[in-house]
């Protein structure tokens, strides 16, 4: 089993690599169910929005004997910024590195740089996984809360982790945009529930703590 600090540095690596891989083209859902569903696991970000466009996420984490967390985060393409429940800036992932704050976003301190080498580790897997994902389905013209949206299901295994995901997608049609996300991890064991919904933040500014 992978230890604990090294399965937090993975999650870091393969969310700040899901970043990096929207910013070479958007994540458009393509004819075939299978491709827009492996997209949308190498990528949540929006398909027809620019890359620039700022997405402000809602997240909701449910672990088993505790109670819902809510957090939220906020991603321009190239940087990932966490929120708590309260709205201040908790950590910023960069290409660079992993940054905390002492004083709500004034001041940023590095914690974990990130090589190149890394980062292109953390590519490779996202295309793993995707690639590797299994049980795909797609369902079009849903409702949900007032919304038409396409359902897509998958099962993929998170890269140099090992761990068992179950994964469902809400898309807008007209935009291909993954409104919502729920991905269940460890399905049966840990099983720890992630519940996202996104919404495009154009107003939203990123800080930018490498200049």
């Amino acid at each position: 089993m992978t230890p604990v600090r090294d399965r937090g540095f993975a999650f870091a690596l393969i969310g700040l690599a899901a970043v990096a891989t929207a910013m070479a083209g958007p994540a458009r859902a393509e004819p075939n169910c299978a491709d827009a569903v492996r997209t949308l696991i190498k990528s949540e970000y929006p398909g027809k929005f620019p890359l620039k466009t700022p997405v402000k996420s809602r997240i909701l984490t449910k672990m088993p004997g505790s109670p819902a967390m809510a957090t939220f985060v906020l991603t321009d393409g190239e940087r990932h910024l966490s929120l708590n429940e309260d709205g201040a800036p908790v950590a910023l992932y960069t290409e660079g590195g992993f940054y905390t704050t002492p004083d709500n976003g004034e001041s940023w301190v590095l914690e974990q740089a990130f090589s190149a080498t890394d980062l292109n580790e953390a590519r490779r897997g996202l295309e793993t996984q995707a690639q590797d994902a299994r049980n795909i389905t797609c369902t079009h013209g849903l409702d949900l809360d007032g919304r038409t949206v396409h359902h897509y299901t998958a099962k993929y295994t998170l890269h140099m982790i090992g761990m068992p995901v179950h994964a469902e997608y809400w898309v807008l049609p007209d935009t291909d945009f993954a409104w919502k996300t729920r991905l269940i991890y460890d399905p049966g064991a840990e099983n720890v529930v992630v519940e996202q919904t996104a919404e495009p933040a154009p107003e939203e500014r990123l800080p930018n703590p490498e200049g």
